[in-house]
């Protein structure tokens, strides 16, 4: 689609520039040429100013100035007819606010109706970075202007990379423009051309056709995305879609947003689509898969108060393996579950309650006993110090109502206070807490059942801060701050009689297990103050580094009988490393370390890496051990200022294979941009491998075309 809406908002933004300045400063002008701005001070200077009594005519000559704040309008002659109040300004004339402009050789104003001329004019406005060039564009009409050899880019230089052209257009804001002759150019050679075109030409945003989507897949064929874009009003816009694929079938979807109120959006997306039975055959297996694939999703943020608000995210899908197929996103795609939940919080200074419904599904398998919330209820309160004394207390209370296709339901309520008493002697945080806990459960598994379950906790926390501050010589980080904090927890419930509930055990509650342990952890940190000017500094952590292990006295003093297992007291040990230059380098580390086995359990990486060109390495390396193990890559190097190569990867080391390969050069002109990408999945789940090249062309400030 060719924006001339662009053409028509650079034309308003001109005329109101040109009207404010001239109307004015010129239609108060009296000898000897006294300027009486309504906000600002409006100042006019030339070489020569005369006045001809006989024809009331104002005339200033030779470098002549009118400005006012950073407005500023310069020409070599200005006349002021002061009988039928036109104004002229020829010669060079530049008319200048802040960083936009305006060049031609003539402009013409009549100041009473606002009407005029541009003669050979360019306007460039910088933060958008566009030209609007025209031999003529005239206001013919309150809000109807008429372009006469009018082109539009966002390309520097003459001839530009590309533009729009027009012989001449005739355009009402908000409502239509009419164009003769439209062209779209690449340097000077037309390759596309319209005789004549009528559209819609609002300075808000505009219904309409977007640029059709063009690809090819060897799996679905060539394919085509159709979109058309509803504007239904400040507050609320559509998109429908229409997707076409040789190998594939026919798609429609609809995208509905909309602002309620300040902070209270939402949004509604629906897509449908019905697979040819040539697609899928090319599946090895169809597990729930009908040819009908469909998806609903509705969100919803709703804030009553910035302490009171609601959200909502409800889905529905037609088959567990719609987002293996059509997820957008690698999140979707690798997903486990799906659910769709309803929850409402509300906080004050000292307490929270927080609610939330839950409908979860298991997309690996179909599983009647998957538990849902229906719903939960929390309500909490914050450590508050009690009448003045050195006691606090705290507690945290639930109540929940859990529901499945098969298998025990049922009602849970929770209690649990407690009261603490922190110290601190000399530098070290002393902080003992203890707490009582009651549940009750109403359940049916075919009989109604009630059962209670009391429990008590203790639990003590030492810590101390430890800190050294280094001066250093380098001028942008001045000092740097290396901070050590041990702490030792002891926790310690005693163990209950819970016989009487087991059957509640392997459902929705788990057993409070006996506790008698100690945790011990070493925090550091290392923070630098950065200076990044005059009276101007922030802190800055470079190094996180946290190491914890639980030791437990219950397993230490186990009774061995023979062949029993040997005891292992000592828990798996936690690390958790950040590392963050101020530019270019960032590394995390989350692993768990088993002791008694001598081998690691889990391990997360990732690793980051800019420099001054612009190249850039991101990796990212989970692994569980026995369960997955998994490395996601991608580097991207500019080969020159303006051409980007980036390889990515997905690998499954566990699996031995690829789950997507990527290979993409973007090149980037100063207004326009290619991308070519070429794009590898194999077969996962039943479906089809797919290679797939896509080109994607890019008119900045104006549109793009294609998308990955």
């Amino acid at each position: 689609m060719i924006r001339w809406r662009h053409l028509i908002l650079i034309s308003s933004i001109l005329f109101s520039l040109l009207f404010s300045i001239s109307g004015r400063a010129l239609s108060q002008v009296s000898p000897p040429f006294k300027f009486e701005g309504e906000s600002e001070p409006i100042r006019l200077r030339a070489d020569r100013i005369s006045y001809d009594k006989a024809e009331n005519l104002y005339v200033a000559e030779g470098n002549v100035e009118i400005w006012q704040g950073d407005r500023k309008l310069t020409a070599d002659r200005v006349y002021l007819n002061a009988r039928t109040n036109e104004a002229e300004a020829t010669g060079n004339v530049v008319l200048v606010q802040g960083e936009d402009f305006l060049s031609s050789e003539r402009m013409k104003i009549n100041l009473d109706t606002s009407l005029g001329i541009i003669l050979r004019g360019t306007l460039f406005l910088k933060k958008e970075h566009y030209y609007l060039r025209g031999e003529e564009i005239e206001r013919v009409g309150e809000d109807t202007y008429r372009i006469r050899g009018g082109s539009f880019t966002t390309c520097d230089g003459d001839p530009p990379a590309w533009r729009f052209t027009g012989e001449e257009a005739f355009v009402t804001l908000e409502e239509y423009a009419s164009v003769r002759g439209a062209t779209f150019q690449v340097k000077r050679i037309p390759l596309l051309y319209s005789p004549y075109l009528i559209f819609p030409v609002k300075t808000r945003r505009q219904s309409g056709f977007l640029i059709p989507r063009v690809g090819y897949s060897n799996a679905s064929g060539f394919e085509l995305g159709n979109a058309y874009f509803w504007a239904i009003s400040k507050n609320m816009d559509a998109t429908f879609y229409l997707d076409l694929a040789t190998g594939k079938g026919v798609g429609e979807g609809l995208e509905y947003r909309y602002v309620r109120k300040k902070e209270s959006s939402g949004i509604f997306y629906g897509y449908h689509t019905r697979e040819s039975d040539e697609y899928r055959q090319k599946r090895t297996e169809q597990l729930d898969r009908q040819p009908d694939r469909w998806q609903v999703d509705l969100r919803h943020e709703e804030y009553f108060s910035r302490t009171f608000f609601a959200k909502a995210w409800l889905r529905g899908f037609s088959d567990r393996q719609y987002f293996k197929d059509y997820g957008q996103t690698y999140e979707d795609q690798s997903s486990e579950q799906a659910y769709s939940f309803l929850s409402l919080t509300k906080n004050w200074e000292a307490f929270s309650l927080y609610g939330e419904a839950r409908h979860t599904v298991d997309l690996t398998r179909e599983d009647k006993t998957t538990l849902q919330n229906f719903p939960v209820i929390n309500f909490t309160g914050l450590r508050q110090q009690i009448f003045g004394s050195p006691f606090y207390y705290s507690f945290h209370s639930a109540y929940g109502y859990f529901w499945r296709e098969q298998g025990v339901i049922g009602h849970q309520a929770d209690l649990h206070p407690r009261i603490s008493l922190p110290v601190r002697w000399k530098n070290i945080e002393i902080t003992p807490e203890i707490g009582a806990r009651e549940t009750l459960y109403s359940v049916r598994d075919g009989t109604a059942e009630t059962r209670t379950k009391e429990s008590w906790d203790f639990k003590t926390t030492v810590a101390t801060d430890i800190y050294r501050i280094f001066e250093t010589s380098w001028g942008k980080i001045p000092k740097l701050k290396h901070l050590i904090r041990p702490e030792i927890t002891y926790a310690y419930i005693p163990d209950t009689n819970q016989q009487q509930i087991p059957f509640l055990i392997p459902y929705y509650d788990s057993p409070a297990p006996k506790t008698n342990a100690v945790t011990y952890g070493l925090t550091q940190r290392l923070i630098g103050k950065v200076l990044d000017g005059p009276e101007k500094s922030r802190y800055h952590e470079y190094i996180y580094l946290k190491l914890s292990q639980t030791y437990d006295l219950f397993e230490a003093n186990r009774s061995l009988t023979p062949g029993s297992e040997p005891r292992r007291p000592f828990g798996a040990i936690s690390g958790e490393l950040r590392v963050k230059s101020l530019k270019y380098v960032t590394v995390e580390n989350i692993t768990t370390y088993d002791p008694n086995r001598s081998l690691f359990q889990t391990s997360y990486t990732s690793l980051g890496i800019t420099d001054l060109r612009g190249d850039g390495l991101n990796l990212d390396y989970t692994w569980e051990n026995g369960v997955r193990e998994q490395i996601n890559g991608n580097l991207r190097i500019k080969i020159l200022p303006s051409l980007d190569a980036s390889y990515g990867i997905r690998y499954s080391l566990f699996d031995k294979q690829a789950l997507e390969t990527n290979y993409v050069l973007n090149y980037r002109h100063q207004c326009w941009g290619v991308e070519l990408s070429y794009t590898e999945k194999p077969a996962v789940s039943g479906r089809p491998a797919e290679n797939k090249i896509l080109v994607m062309f890019n008119l900045v400030g104006v549109t793009s075309v294609g998308k990955r």
